[in-house]
């Protein structure tokens, strides 16, 4: 026997689906920007702290702080050259890339409900993640690729037909109407 769903129950559905949508593209959002195509990537510590939460996101997490990144530069490939870079204010080398690099994200993103946090940040913690931000690899990723992951995420699902008999007809199947 079919059940029937009240007014009340299409709401709540609506609402889970509504939601469900939220929170992938809060995850899909945080992922695309963990990787080495969408965020600057030497150590991989940038890349692998991206944050969703309720609150604004605080830049002040150290590298030095976080294994296994606290190591990388330690065990660098010979060649290249030290010099001081502004970026997180450190020396650096700057002709190879560190031999370990590492994109391994640091924050699990939590559930949202869009009804009781409507605003939602994404941001990242590294200390330096403001001049990391001059890459222009994490604005492409915002203004490109996002569009496609809101359609995608909250376009429209393919609902199934529905066709209503709407008179008498000559032939065998009657006039149908969609609904």
């Amino acid at each position: 026997m079919v059940k029937k769903k009240g007014l009340g129950q299409i709401v709540t559905d609506l609402e889970r689906q509504i939601n469900d949508d939220y929170n992938a593209l809060i995850q899909l959002t945080v992922e695309g920007l963990g990787t080495e195509e969408n965020s600057p990537v030497d150590t991989g510590f940038f890349a692998s702290s991206w944050k969703a939460s309720t609150q604004k996101v605080r830049a002040e997490d150290k590298r030095e702080d976080h294994a296994p990144w606290s190591k990388i530069y330690e065990t660098r490939q010979p060649g290249g050259e030290t010099t001081w870079s502004s970026i997180g204010n450190q020396w650096v080398h700057t002709d190879k890339k560190p031999a370990q690099s590492r994109i391994k994200p640091r924050f699990e993103v939590p559930e949202f409900n869009f009804k009781r946090q409507p605003t939602v940040y994404i941001g990242n913690t590294a200390e330096y993640a403001g001049y990391a931000l001059e890459s222009p690899k994490v604005a492409n990723f915002i203004q490109g690729e996002m569009r496609s992951l809101v359609q995608q995420t909250f376009g429209d699902k393919r609902p199934g037909r529905i066709f209503a008999r709407t008179g008498s007809s000559s032939s065998v199947f009657g006039s149908y109407t969609k609904l």
